[in-house]
């Protein structure tokens, strides 16, 4: 899928006029990052309008202790980094390749302010993806508030597998999101030791796996029952 393509597709560009589209998709670039890069870090100044083409980046907020936060996972075509770009302030937070690899398209800070001022829709549009972003700390509350560490475990689980899964003929499904033990517990709130607990029996009992690129998910229903949810996603009453 070429450049121009990727632009048509991202949710914060939505009803721009192709010809704007199009000076956009000839001035972008394009890069790819392996698992574990930077996009950017907390600090750095945000130049570019950032869409990712493929692969999945976390944002993580530095926390005290050396500790960190993860705020967010995005995946394609989401853009990332708005707010600050509009802003013109430095990021907030780092931007980290979550996957194996992450192709990015940037288009320069300049650009967009100018297409914006020749569009001014392309406002509302940016304005409605933010808002859309606003569902990842949604999520987390969801998670937080789930109850046991089980249930929050599985409520993470459930929203991540929304969110990135597939599903395939045998019955299992995957989440190609990497995270580590350590990063699952501070999604969850609790400790490293809990989180290898749980996610240790969950693999004894054939309910899920860890593997090098994500997690396989081979019984769905218990997790969801675990989480107080059914089918459709919703918390049982």
């Amino acid at each position: 899928m070429g450049t121009l393509q990727i632009l048509e597709k991202t949710p914060s560009l939505a009803g721009l006029e192709p010809e704007i589209l199009t000076r956009m998709a000839s001035s972008a670039t394009t890069r790819t990052l392996n698992r574990g890069e930077l996009l950017w870090q907390a600090g750095d100044p945000a130049k570019s309008f950032t869409i990712l083409r493929s692969g999945l980046v976390k944002v993580v907020r530095p926390a005290p202790k050396g500790r960190s936060a993860i705020c967010g996972i995005f995946g394609p075509p989401e853009s990332v980094g708005d707010l600050a770009l509009l802003k013109d302030s430095p990021y907030p937070a780092d931007a980290v390749v979550a996957t194996e690899s992450a192709t990015i398209v940037q288009i320069p800070r300049a650009m967009m302010m100018e297409a914006m001022r020749q569009a001014p829709n392309l406002a509302t549009s940016v304005a409605a993806g933010m808002w859309s972003k606003l569902s990842a700390l949604h999520n987390k509350i969801d998670v937080l508030s789930a109850g046991s560490v089980e249930a929050r475990l599985a409520t993470l689980l459930i929203k991540l597998y929304e969110q990135f899964g597939d599903d395939f003929d045998d019955d299992t499904s995957k989440i190609l999101v990497t995270l580590s033990r350590r990063e699952l517990a501070d999604l969850v709130s609790t400790s490293f030791e809990t989180a290898i607990r749980v996610m240790s029996r969950w693999d004894r009992e054939g309910v899920l796996e860890t593997n090098s690129d994500g997690f396989t998910i081979h019984k769905l229903d218990v997790l969801r029952d675990v989480a107080g949810v059914g089918d459709s996603g919703e918390t049982a009453a």
